[in-house]
């Protein structure tokens, strides 16, 4: 959950916060299967200031009307849970999410193209989006300025919907939530030029990303770290990795649970491939959060009930999400030194312990909830 968390000035969240913002690049696999071949001159027109101006603008016309279709939508989705969100709370929901893509469009207009993609892009008439060209450090990403600022201007938005909208105790309306912003972006990035998705699709991952996963609140746990800390330096090696860390284990777990199908499809469907992928890294954001903070607080107190509210709506079984864990762990193992591993194994193992048993513990929880309902 998003948390008010001032990011201060200090070397150790600095390191950090890049690395975050390092994350929030286009995703080529989407844009490539669809066309091999972008002229650069496009590329150019939409980036310069002129080109984000026509961007802005078209998508104000549009923004608050598909976030209310995106309601509909996850209305829908979520259809099969009684009473999840009433219809005021689901068109609150939509409003918030139309704000917060309002203020991501405020400060995208702002910004220029990056040197490194100009120099790169200028030296042919078509990008092949499969090509070198588009290597890592010339990809139209996020600054570590611009996700500051994001971070900044979507936060006021994002604690008042929490705060309104999931003060009752059923979390699932967390999943609603999240549901919501990943279709609202959808159907926003559907309306752009191929150019346009490539430049603005950073900035919608990270608003998808700050509604349930805490790199914000992982980047300022650093403060409490020297910057020799051995728990810091692992968790800069592990931040990068965490994308390609989900990607391996989701691709164990569907070897291992072909047959799984939850009330989102198959474990292979595509759509949950990449909610199930986002999951995965939520779990290592909350487990590089303990481990900087020093305790599993955040993983007791938000993480496990969250999960024991949402997984069993949605019929994902307990036994795929306990399973997940040790595949997790074997894969971070793998990427670490023995004295690193040695260093993490006690948040590691509280973690496997806390998701254990999932089914009685589950059974607990809904006793309780019948007896003071």
């Amino acid at each position: 959950m998003l948390r008010t968390t001032p990011l201060v000035n200090n070397i150790s969240v600095e390191r950090l916060v890049k690395l975050w913002a390092e994350r929030y690049v286009p995703d080529l696999s989407t844009f490539s299967s669809s066309t091999g071949y972008l002229a650069s001159s496009e590329l150019v027109e939409a980036a310069s200031p002129q080109g984000r101006t026509q961007t802005v603008a078209k998508l104000q016309r549009m923004v608050e009307i598909n976030c209310k279709c995106a309601g509909i939508q996850t209305n829908v989705i979520f259809s099969y849970i009684p009473n999840v969100v009433s219809l005021t709370e689901s068109q609150g929901i939509a409003k918030a999410a139309s704000q917060v893509y309002q203020k991501v469009l405020e400060i995208y207009q702002q910004q220029s193209i990056p040197p490194a993609l100009l120099s790169a892009i200028s030296e042919g008439e078509t990008i092949d989006l499969s090509a070198e060209i588009f290597k890592p450090e010339v990809m139209p990403k996020l600054s570590l300025l611009e996700v500051k600022h994001l971070a900044i201007a979507i936060e006021p938005i994002l604690l008042q919907l929490q705060s309104k909208h999931l003060s009752t105790p059923d979390r699932r309306t967390i999943g609603f939530m999240s549901t919501q912003f990943h279709l609202s972006a959808k159907l926003v990035l559907n309306r752009l030029t191929i150019s346009e998705q490539l430049l603005l699709s950073p900035y919608f991952k990270f608003v998808e990303e700050q509604v349930c996963i805490p790199w914000q609140r992982v980047c300022a746990a650093a403060a409490k770290h020297e910057l020799n800390s051995p728990m810091l330096a692992l968790v800069q090696k592990l931040l990068p990795l965490s994308q390609e860390i989900a990607k391996q284990v989701y691709n164990q777990a569907v070897q291992s649970y072909p047959n799984h199908r939850s009330r989102r499809g198959r474990l292979s469907d595509a759509g949950v491939r990449t909610s199930s992928i986002r999951d995965i890294e939520m779990f290592q954001g909350y487990l590089w959060l303990c481990a900087l903070e020093g305790n599993m607080r955040a993983v007791e107190e938000e993480l496990l009930p969250l999960c024991m509210m949402v997984f069993p709506s949605i019929e994902v079984t307990w036994e795929l999400v306990e399973q997940l864990l040790p595949l997790l762990v074997a894969e971070i193992q793998e990427l670490l030194s023995s004295a690193q591993m040695r260093l993490l194994l006690p948040y590691t193992q509280s973690m496997q312990q806390l998701f254990s048993d999932l089914e009685s513990k589950a059974a607990g929880k809904t006793k309780n909830f019948i007896i003071f309902a």
